[in-house]
């Protein structure tokens, strides 16, 4: 989806600039026909040398404790 994707890129070029691999991540919630970005977050392995800061986990931890139900609505 274009939320999700725009999103994606944006945290990517954050990345880049800060010198770490371009990689970005949202967690989208689609509920109804407004998606909502719950969590996003770019990798930060380089720039804080940790091996778990792919972006994809970052991403889930910004979005918080979510029910079940939320995640079978959601995509990355």
């Amino acid at each position: 989806d274009k939320l999700g994707l725009a999103t994606t890129l944006a945290k990517a070029r954050r990345s880049y600039y800060e010198g770490g691999v371009p990689i970005g991540a949202a967690l989208v919630y689609h509920s109804g026909d407004t998606p909502v970005v719950l969590g996003c977050a770019h990798n930060q392995r380089i720039q804080k040398s940790s091996p778990t800061l792919h972006a994809e986990i970052a991403a889930l931890e910004d979005a918080g404790r979510q029910k079940a139900a939320v995640y079978r609505h959601s995509t990355m």
